[in-house]
């Protein structure tokens, strides 16, 4: 299996009509194809790059957001196979600045090819960290 990955401090989906998700609100998404890509991801130029650089006949995207102050990041901190998916640990990247509050949703991209599952049935996301 092979990851990676592009965190932003945005909302990347198109779907979502809210600009901003509620503090500590979290959410995935999984992205099977190119086409679902071009419809849902925002045009961002970076996020933009990193949907251009997925072979999708190979690989999907699981986009997972949350909302919370914007000088955090999300960060992966591993990937796991269970029985019937994956498991992913994500934390925040919390920054030593005194808190503030600007809310914003930020945006984990994780490009996963595995050689197991073309898409597992089960993804299970966990975000630890927060402040």
């Amino acid at each position: 299996m092979t990851v990676d990955t592009l965190s932003l401090s945005r909302n990347v989906l198109e779907s979502d009509e809210r600009q901003v998700l509620a503090a500590r609100e979290e959410r995935h998404t999984v992205i099977e194809t190119e086409a679902a890509a071009r419809t849902e991801i925002r045009a961002i130029e970076s996020a933009t790059d990193f949907v251009a650089a997925t072979t999708f006949e190979e690989a999907f995207l699981i986009v997972v957001q949350n909302g919370m102050r914007s000088d955090a990041a999300l960060e992966l901190q591993s990937v796991g196979r269970t029985d019937d998916g994956l498991d992913l640990q994500i934390t925040v990247d919390n920054p030593l600045l005194p808190d503030h509050d600007d809310l914003t949703t930020h945006s984990l991209l994780v490009r996963v090819t595995d050689e197991k599952w073309r898409v597992p049935g089960d993804i299970a996301v966990a975000i630890e960290g927060y402040r």
